[in-house]
């Protein structure tokens, strides 16, 4: 089952993402609720689409709290962190002129090597998540 599946596809349809797009982010970061992962760079991935942390001030700018605040949901509420991830997603795909696997893979690393790895793992999660069964 995708955890927050209902989240995802209301954010999907607000952000115009494709709807399955979020479930395989969330599949392959592995995040959740409380979940906050240290990374050797400094920053931090938090919540459940594993939210890096350098988004903080431009989410609280965006969001109208405060970077405190921003973080706190960030990791305890998963819908906040679902809809920060679909707008950080949103923005790639505005970069990449639509094209979607570059832009999954900048929700990762901007570098070609992470980001056609993350994308091709995008693209497997995806044929196991919605196979037909």
């Amino acid at each position: 089952m995708i955890p927050y599946l209902h989240c995802m596809l209301v954010v999907a349809a607000a952000t115009t993402l494709p709807p399955r797009v979020l479930p395989v982010i969330q599949t392959i970061e592995g995040g959740a609720v409380g979940v906050v992962h240290q990374n050797e760079n400094g920053t931090q991935d938090l919540g459940v689409m594993q939210v890096n942390t350098i988004w903080v001030p431009a989410l609280a700018a965006r969001s109208g709290f405060s970077e405190a605040e921003t973080r706190t949901r960030l990791i305890e509420d998963p819908c906040f962190n679902i809809a920060a991830a679909a707008l950080i997603l949103r923005g790639y795909l505005e970069e990449t002129h639509d094209s979607l696997l570059p832009a999954i893979g900048d929700y990762y690393s901007h570098t070609p090597a992470l980001n056609g790895a993350y994308a091709a793992l995008a693209q497997d999660t995806a044929r196991r998540l919605f196979a037909a069964k």
